[in-house]
């Protein structure tokens, strides 16, 4: 009986002594948020443009909103760095100011933008430009970059691609104080961009984009895809081929002193439009709406699909895509031929996503249906139903 007890004292004891303990409470220090710097001098572009933001630390809660090509700081829950002094020194010594987007806009978009009025013809080759930025803080960031020759190229070249068949060479000529060569291919999923030291690059429809999830096709039927080649500077070249890891502690190279980022150049020197295809097979072809309804009302007179792959599982839907053609109201300004992507079961169900352009991000109407021999029929998810028929 005395040895019950003596073990129930011990186990009160206990539960007391863990009761009584608190968790030890430690408060993080905020990282200070530093100021980073985006600028790339481009001899294609009619001005020159530097982006500065604020690392985030956790101190301000940021909401992105939807991607906005004049916003894009604040589109992509970004702190816009306002009110900087950015001067840009010439080879020739001449110093010139920037403008930041929101002071001379209505809206206030583009905070954190600054704009320098210099077309990129007017760049020096082989010389250098320094950039200094000054902050409200007193902070000031240097950099320098040094333009490659070449000529640039300004309009685009029109290609047909077809996926299933087609290979192209694409060659340029090299061209002093070029780092390496960059060559982005734009898709639907996010552009596909590699460096080169060649002036040579044969092109397939079997190349995957392994910069997007899922390994998807780099080429997709009905879709047109800018392929530009362009040579970068040092700056540009180590700021792009290298990355932060958290396992070696292998971190970005820049060159931005008193900040961080890129300072760098770039001259275009190939541009090209590829209208991509392949054979228009069954389920695939060119659907052009009946006439049963108003065509103000739903604008999509005809789709090109294309059959854009075929699920490795049978009871998987097939993977379409393709254009759509749009009838637009009169002073309407939107695409008029932009990419459809979707998907096709055994059992002939169809859902289509119509985009507001070439990105499978943003879609401007979807529409859910089944195929019937030559017959689309279905509804639109914001406007109704909707026939169309096989045209060949």
């Amino acid at each position: 009986m005395r040895s019950d007890r003596r073990g129930l004292a011990a186990i009160v004891s206990a539960i007391a002594a863990l009761t009584a303990c608190e968790i030890e409470k430690v408060q993080i220090p905020v990282p200070p948020a530093h100021v980073a710097l985006h600028s790339v001098l481009s001899a294609s572009a009619a001005t020159q443009v530097v982006l500065l933001e604020r690392t985030r630390n956790g101190s301000l809660t940021v909401y992105g909103s939807p991607f906005d090509l004049e916003d894009p700081v604040a589109a992509d829950a970004g702190i816009g760095e306002a009110g900087a002094t950015v001067r840009l020194v010439t080879p020739a010594g001449d110093t010139l100011d920037a403008v930041e987007d929101s002071k001379v806009r209505d809206d206030r978009k583009g905070q954190g933008i600054y704009r320098f009025a210099l077309d990129g013809a007017a760049l020096q080759r082989g010389a250098s430009y320094k950039l200094l930025v000054t902050t409200t803080a007193n902070e000031v960031l240097t950099a320098t970059t040094v333009v490659p020759a070449g000529t640039p190229a300004m309009l685009a070249l029109s290609r047909t691609f077809e996926r299933s068949s087609d290979s192209v060479e694409l060659t340029w000529p090299a061209v002093a104080g070029a780092r390496a060569y960059w060559v982005r291919i734009e898709t639907p999923f996010g552009p596909r961009f590699f460096f080169t030291d060649s002036t040579r690059l044969r092109l397939t429809g079997e190349l995957r984009n392994t910069q997007a999830t899922g390994l998807p096709r780099v080429f997709i039927p009905g879709f047109r895809q800018p392929v530009t080649v362009s040579a970068v500077d040092s700056n540009y070249y180590d700021w792009y081929r290298s990355r932060n890891n958290s396992v070696s502690g292998e971190g970005l190279v820049d060159r931005v002193s008193g900040g961080f980022g890129v300072f760098g150049s770039l001259v275009r020197l190939t541009f090209e439009r590829w209208d991509v295809t392949a054979p228009l097979d069954k389920p695939g072809g060119v659907y052009r709406m009946l006439p049963s309804i108003d065509p103000a009302a739903i604008p999509f007179t005809r789709i090109d699909l294309y059959l854009e792959g075929k699920s490795a599982r049978s009871d998987q839907p097939d993977a379409l895509s393709g254009r759509y053609y749009r009838q637009l109201k009169i002073g309407e300004v939107a695409c008029p031929m932009c990419g459809v992507l979707g998907t096709i079961s055994k059992d002939g169900k169809v859902h289509l996503a119509f985009l507001t352009d070439w990105f499978a991000q943003d879609t401007l109407e979807q529409f859910s249906g089944e195929l019937r021999g030559d017959t689309l029929l279905g509804f639109y998810r914001f406007t109704g139903p909707v026939t169309f028929v096989r045209d060949h």
